[in-house]
């Protein structure tokens, strides 16, 4: 934490401390430290994630110094770091004192994570009221407590605060930023960000955060115009560079999303999750080729890449090898069996196959994950209307209607199985409705029903 609590700084002064404490370690020796020695090489620990070794040095502490209610506080920091928080609340119950704002702060975060949230407010609030000095710093120390618990409206209320002391905090207005975007006020988290670049135009952790709740609103010519900026100002910044590819992607420029793809091709932390982006780059360019290099390349650094396996089903079914994209799509399956679309995907390869059984329980797997699939259940109804299970296939197609009426064919469907079902006032309606948005609908509609013709000249 920044201002009462502070940053550990480890400077010359204090690796001479710490090298002395080690040394006497070493010796199996007691040397003499004092409290504010003793609160360096804690802090030392704690900052490296060493509990245990600031654990000793605290021992040491009170038994050279066993009045000291500093170090007292420093064992409740220990314990807080550690989980054990209901010891940390004992320490600092014991050794409250209401001048010293860091152990103030302790007890209100013990408190918030013992659940007890309106007696930490009162510790927070009190806190804030009483402080003379330093207020926005002491507000964000209070914000970040209630941030890593999750409770961004009451983090809010202290970063407001603080900005009301100092409008042009950059912690806060990043912070408040961030909390506005977690409270689904993304419009405000905008207005934030947007603040800070003003402040300092070459903010790259501000002008990437704007491109993110840009590219979640699916605002993408504005997230892309974000992300410019990030690899204008820091051209080394292959987290800019990778959004800016995503951002390319749902843009439909599959070609400039490449070329950011390759940029931090060698500085990801997950090298076969990009070459999936990149394969799917080229499978939207029709180049299932080079998508399937790319989703080999994937699978030779990650072979349990779900992604990778279902891409390269997607290119044999393109490529018209089915049975190859079904030994893909089932491989796909072994490590994510939950993924609808690869379901899709493996329906259509059994299609291609001839193996309509296995088509329909593929279908109906998908549709069990994902029932919001209006194309699938009208794949799922021509299955049927193959298979003359036509109240099946009319079940199908009016759950695709409802879910989106004006799908492509989808009253030529409805004719169709209400034809075959013999119901004649039904079937002429919607197939003029599908002649309106498709001069063909009269052919299709007789390839399927050719015993259909005299009807259709009748009307």
């Amino acid at each position: 934490m920044k201002g009462y609590n502070q940053d550990f700084i480890f400077d010359e002064e204090s690796q001479e401390v710490v090298r002395r404490y080690e040394q006497a370690i070493q010796n199996r020796t007691v040397g003499y430290f004092d409290v504010e020695e003793l609160e360096v090489i804690i802090d030392y620990y704690l900052n490296c994630g060493q509990p245990k070794e600031s654990s000793k040095a605290i021992d040491l502490g009170i038994s050279l110094h066993p009045g000291s209610t500093a170090l007292q506080a420093k064992r409740a920091k220990v314990y807080l770091a550690s989980g054990e928080v209901r010891k940390a609340f004992q320490i600092l119950e014991r050794t409250h004192s209401s001048n010293d704002p860091e152990t103030e702060l302790m007890k209100g975060e013990a408190l918030l994570r013992l659940n007890h949230e309106s007696e930490a407010h009162l510790v927070f609030s009190s806190l804030a009221d009483n402080t003379q000095s330093d207020i926005a710093n002491l507000c964000l120390d209070i914000a970040h407590v209630y941030i890593s618990n999750g409770y961004y409206k009451r983090a809010l209320i202290y970063l407001e605060k603080g900005l009301t002391e100092d409008p042009k905090d950059i912690d806060l207005l990043q912070d408040a930023a961030f909390c506005y975007e977690q409270t689904d006020k993304p419009d405000t988290a905008i207005e934030y960000y947007n603040r800070i670049i003003d402040i300092d135009a070459y903010s790259v952790e501000s002008w990437f955060n704007l491109g993110l709740v840009y590219f979640n609103r699916e605002n993408y010519q504005q997230a892309l115009d974000a992300f410019d900026f990030v690899t204008v100002i820091d051209d080394d910044d292959f987290g800019g560079w990778l959004q800016k590819g995503n951002t390319l992607f749902h843009l439909n420029r599959f070609k400039e999303s490449l070329e950011c793809y390759r940029h931090c091709e060698t500085k990801v932390a997950y090298p076969d999750i990009l070459q999936v982006f990149m394969g799917e780059c080229y499978e939207k360019l029709d180049d299932y080729t080079n998508a399937k290099n790319c989703y080999e390349r994937a699978l030779e650094i990650n072979p349990q890449n779900s992604d990778a396996w279902s891409g390269m089903g997607i290119c044999s079914l393109e490529l018209e090898v089915p049975e190859d994209s079904i030994r893909y799509l089932l491989k796909s399956l072994e490590f994510d069996a939950e993924n609808f679309e690869t379901w899709v995907y493996l329906a259509e390869a059994y299609i291609n196959t001839n193996r309509v059984k296995e088509a329909e329980k593929a279908y109906k797997k998908s549709l069990k994950l994902e029932q919001q699939q209006p194309d699938t259940w009208v794949a799922l109804g021509n299955i049927y209307i193959d298979m003359a299970l036509y109240q099946s296939a009319l079940d199908c197609y009016l759950e695709a209607y409802k879910q989106d009426s004006a799908l492509e064919n989808i009253n030529l469907f409805l004719s169709i199985a209400y034809y075959k079902l013999s119901d004649f006032e039904k079937t002429i309606p919607l197939l003029h409705k599908a002649l309106d948005l498709n001069p063909e609908a009269s052919s299709i509609f007789l390839d399927i029903c050719p015993e259909a013709k005299e009807l259709l000249h009748k009307h």
